[in-house]
């Protein structure tokens, strides 16, 4: 049994549209918000284009999956980590992001994931 907030570090480490399961990795952090993890959600790299709001799945024929992310505030407060240099990428084209999110450089999200109690890369 997992002990009550324990912290969890989920890695979502593709960019959009790379897979079919890409509602998987959004019903896996929904799970696990409801299990009490302490989450921490890491995008590197343009794994962070996820968040998109204007995106839409439909045309690649994937399954909708994206704009359940911003149901996660709701279920947990989750930390959220993209890479500064894609953040300023989403930013400098106008992109809305469906949740709120810290910048940290590579090597500190590394540093940042190590430090919890669990990992998973999806």
């Amino acid at each position: 049994m997992v002990r009550a907030h324990a912290s969890l570090a989920v890695i979502l480490d593709s960019a959009p549209y790379q897979s079919r399961a890409a509602r998987d990795d959004v019903d896996f952090v929904l799970a696990a918000a409801a299990l009490d993890f302490e989450l921490r959600i890491y995008f590197p790299g343009p794994a962070i284009l996820q968040l998109a709001a204007d995106r839409d799945a439909s045309g690649a024929l994937l399954p909708g999956g994206y704009r359940a992310w911003a149901a996660l505030p709701d279920l947990s407060p989750a930390r959220i980590f993209a890479e500064k240099k894609w953040a300023e990428f989403c930013a400098n084209r106008g992109l809305d992001l469906v949740l709120p999110f810290e910048t940290l450089n590579a090597e500190q999200m590394k540093q940042s994931w190590r430090l919890c109690d669990h990992a998973v890369v999806l």
